[in-house]
């Protein structure tokens, strides 16, 4: 990130003015914290972060890693991820374990079912959130798609932020 470039605040961060010290597993909302400084700051700040320093190598690397990875990111792009982390976060362990496994019944179809759940997936951001459930439950997807194929974009959406069309 270029020390000059603001960033703006991602929808749905709190805008305290309170000292913010990084719980794990909120990085989203640290980064929103952090936006305008260059990213070798954010990195020092990052790993002197007493709850940063608390957390295994493994994991501590991960969040390096992502952290350079969304600020590589197109600032669409990096809203989009940061909101979704966000949405993580405030799943309830059951709905985060249903997502987990949804991601990984998606990577054991066959590359066509595969794509069309994608494609549905990409169709279904656009929808809003309390609409998205009334398509997937619609004729139309229950021809397209079998009971446990629904359940998979139930459950990733479940993640995905609301994204207009452009």
């Amino acid at each position: 990130m270029r020390p000059d470039s603001a960033r703006p605040a991602y929808r749905g961060a709190g805008q305290s003015g309170a000292e913010y010290h990084f719980p794990p597993g909120h990085l989203g909302s640290w980064l929103n914290q952090h936006r305008n400084m260059p990213l070798a700051n954010q990195e020092k700040l990052l790993q002197s972060a007493p709850s940063f320093q608390r957390l295994p190598k493994p994991a501590q690397q991960r969040l390096m890693q992502q952290l350079r990875q969304v600020d590589q990111m197109p600032p669409q792009q990096r809203e989009r991820r940061l909101a979704r982390a966000e949405m993580i976060e405030h799943m309830s362990p059951q709905d985060r374990a249903a997502l987990g496994h949804s991601m990984h019944e998606l990577s054991a179809l066959p590359p066509d079912r595969k794509a069309m759940l994608r494609s549905a997936f990409r169709d279904l951001r656009g929808v809003p959130v309390d609409q998205r459930q009334t398509v997937i439950d619609s004729k139309q997807y229950q021809r397209q798609f079998s009971p446990e194929e629904r359940n998979i974009l139930t459950n990733l959406l479940k993640a995905e932020p609301y994204e207009a069309a452009k």
